[in-house]
């Protein structure tokens, strides 16, 4: 399966997507201790091919998040090392962020909040690994 490499940075995300449930799109950012300020210009990867939208940690810390309270979703800690996949698709992105969309219609959860909240905070490297062959 082709793995592309999206970009490192501190994962993270705008406020709307857990305001309006999509959880649809993830940014990069550059620093942990920057205030969500300076995100990482990411490779801006066209294709259509369906697969996967995987974080491979790098570096972690504790997520100051206060999680999804609704949804009853919280931060975690995962291990450097750990491989998560963020959801499955196909691929969107633009100059500072990138996300799923998924192949049934949906107007929420895009990606995995789960797997989201256990990458939030962290340091990792966002690849998208194709399951065309």
């Amino acid at each position: 399966m082709p793995e592309i490499e999206i970009g490192t940075g501190v994962l993270g995300w705008d406020s709307y997507e857990r305001r309006s449930d999509r959880y649809g799109y993830v940014n990069l950012f550059a620093s942990p201790d920057d205030g969500c300020e300076k995100k990482v210009e990411l490779v801006e990867v066209k294709t259509s091919d369906f697969g996967q939208l995987v974080a491979v940690v790098k570096e972690t810390r504790k997520s100051n998040h206060i999680g999804d309270i609704f949804h009853g979703v919280y931060p975690e800690t995962p291990e450097v090392g750990q491989r998560i996949v963020l959801g499955e698709g196909t691929l969107i992105s633009h100059k500072h962020a990138v996300g799923i969309k998924p192949r049934k219609k949906r107007s929420t959860w895009w990606l995995d909040i789960k797997a989201l909240y256990k990458a939030h905070h962290q340091t990792v490297t966002l690849f998208f690994v194709s399951n065309q062959t």
